[in-house]
C-alpha cells in the first residue's frame, strides 16, 4: 500500500514538474515573439519613416528592447537635424546666389554704358578703353558662370536638387545641343555633326541636357580650328549611350582620371578659359540618374566621351 502511495506521489510530483516546464517553455516562446515582434515593428516603422519617440516603459520592456528603441530615438533626432541643416543650406545658397546675381549684373551693365560713352573719345583712347571692356566683360562672364556652376553642383551634392528621371525620347537633348552649339562651333570653323535618333532612354531632361552640353562645350573649346565634334547614340539591350567625339589633341593616359575631379585642370589646356567644373558636373548628374561616364582618348587623335544611360527607370532612394 505504501509503495503505491509513493508511486502516486512520484507520479504527481513528475507531473507537475512536466507541466511547470511546458509552462516555463510557453512563456519564453510567447515573451520571445512578442519580442521579435516589438523588434520588427520598431525596424519598419524606422525604415518607412512613420517612427516616433515615445515614453518608455522600462518595468514591461527588455533590455535590448529599450536599447534599440533609444537608438531608433536617436537616428530619428539625427535625421530631423540634417533636414533642417539641408534646408538651412538651401536657403544659404539660394541667398549667395541671389547676392551674386546683382553685382555682375552691374558689371556688365557699367561695362556697356562705358562702351557706348567710348564712342564721344577719340580713336587712340577708344581702342585703349575697348579693350579694358572687352577683358571685363569676360571676366564677369566666367565668374557669372563659375557661381552658377558652384550653386548647381553644392544644390546636386547635398540633395537639394534631385533629378526627376522618367523614360523619354533622347532626341530632345540632341536638340538642345545642336541649337546651343551650331553657331558657337560655325565661328570657330568647326564641324559639329548631331545624328538624330529615336532612341528612348531614362533619364532627367534638363541636367542631361546640362552634363551633355557641358562636354560638347569642351570638346568645341579645345578642338584646334577646322577641326570636327560628333555627337551620336548607340543602343544596347539594356543601355543607350551618347558619343561626344572630337580630333583635338587628345588627353595623357594618366590625366584620364582626374579630368573628372573637381577643378582639375591638365597643363595642356592651362591656357585655354575654364575652372574644371563641366566635366564633375557631368559625371555627378550621370550617377544621380543610374548612368555613368566612360572617357577614351588617344594623344593627337582626340577624345570620346560616352554617357550611358539605362533604358528603363529604376527606383531612385
Amino acid at each position: 500500500m505504501n509503495e503505491n502511495v509513493v508511486i502516486t506521489v512520484l507520479a504527481a510530483v513528475i507531473l507537475f514538474l512536466i507541466c511547470g516546464l511546458a509552462g516555463v517553455i510557453i512563456y519564453f516562446t510567447r515573451r520571445e515573439k512578442k519580442f521579435a515582434g516589438s523588434m520588427e515593428d520598431m525596424l519598419e516603422d524606422a525604415v518607412s519613416g512613420r517612427f516616433q519617440e515615445q515614453h518608455l516603459d522600462e518595468s514591461r520592456m527588455s533590455v535590448i528592447e529599450n536599447n534599440m528603441w533609444r537608438y531608433l530615438c536617436d537616428h530619428e533626432r539625427k535625421i530631423s537635424r540634417m533636414t533642417k541643416e539641408r534646408e538651412q543650406m538651401q536657403e544659404q545658397i539660394s541667398d549667395i546666389s541671389h547676392q551674386a546675381v546683382i553685382p555682375i549684373s552691374n558689371i556688365m551693365l557699367y561695362s556697356q554704358l562705358l562702351e557706348e560713352w567710348t564712342e564721344t573719345q577719340n580713336p587712340e583712347d577708344r581702342q585703349n578703353i575697348r579693350d579694358a571692356l572687352t577683358a571685363i566683360g569676360e571676366q564677369a562672364e566666367t565668374l557669372d558662370f563659375l557661381i552658377e556652376s558652384l550653386v548647381k553642383l553644392s544644390r546636386l551634392e547635398t540633395g537639394i536638387i534631385r533629378v526627376n528621371v522618367r523614360k523619354q525620347p533622347l532626341q530632345a537633348v540632341l536638340d538642345a545641343v545642336r541649337n546651343q552649339f551650331q553657331a558657337i562651333a560655325a565661328q570657330k570653323e568647326i564641324q559639329l555633326e548631331v545624328t538624330d535618333t529615336g532612341e528612348m532612354a531614362a533619364f532627367d531632361l534638363k541636367w542631361t541636357i546640362e552634363a551633355v552640353a557641358n562636354i560638347v562645350d569642351n570638346a568645341i573649346k579645345y578642338t584646334p580650328r577646322g577641326g570636327n565634334v560628333t555627337v551620336r547614340v548607340q543602343s544596347y539591350p539594356s543601355l543607350v549611350r551618347i558619343d561626344i567625339a572630337d580630333n583635338g589633341p587628345g588627353i595623357p593616359e594618366a590625366e584620364q582620371a582626374k579630368v573628372f575631379l573637381r577643378f582639375y585642370r591638365s597643363e595642356t589646356v592651362s591656357d585655354s578659359p575654364g575652372v574644371g567644373i563641366g566635366l564633375y558636373l557631368a559625371r555627378e548628374v550621370m550617377r544621380a540618374q543610374n548612368g555613368y561616364i566612360k572617357l577614351s582618348s588617344k594623344i593627337d587623335e582626340g577624345s570620346t566621351f560616352s554617357l550611358f544611360f539605362m533604358k528603363e527607370e529604376m527606383s531612385q532612394k
